[in-house]
């Protein structure tokens, strides 16, 4: 499964997600995002149900590159508060990425992982994505 077979399952895909924690294995070739995901419907809800959330672990298998780019000058890097994140395919950006991405073998996908604190992007590069709900 890729990152973007997960979102399209995701009422708003990976959209305004909080991330928490990162763990990158990389003896292992692995990396495991805990994520607090959000669920509401805009369109079927209202007040305090359109900011539910939910917890869960997407791990990356079959990990080939992991590169994180410094939050862009003006953006602190220690802001308080939930780290929002967007998720998408490194296709759909209308700027390729800076710095040039290494060249990745067949059958893997490649994403963004965009940080709106940051004004900044990780782009990852795995063969597998899963994505266990915790609560």
């Amino acid at each position: 499964m890729t990152l973007d077979d997960i979102a399209a399952l995701l009422p708003n895909g990976f959209h305004d997600s909080a991330l928490k924690v990162v763990t990158i294995d990389y003896v292992n070739r692995e990396a495991k995002l805990s994520l607090e995901i959000w669920m509401a419907d805009c369109d079927a809800v209202s007040g305090a149900n359109r900011e539910a959330y939910r917890h869960a672990e997407l791990s990356l298998s079959g990990l080939v590159f992991w590169v994180c780019e410094p939050p862009s000058a003006g953006y602190r890097y220690d802001a308080k508060g939930k780290v929002r994140i967007d998720i998408g395919s490194v296709e759909t950006l209308i700027t390729p990425p800076s710095p040039a991405l290494p060249s990745t073998p067949m059958g893997c996908f490649v994403n963004w992982i965009y940080i709106g604190a940051w004004n900044a992007f990780i782009y990852v590069a795995a063969h597998d994505a899963k994505l266990t709900w915790l609560a």
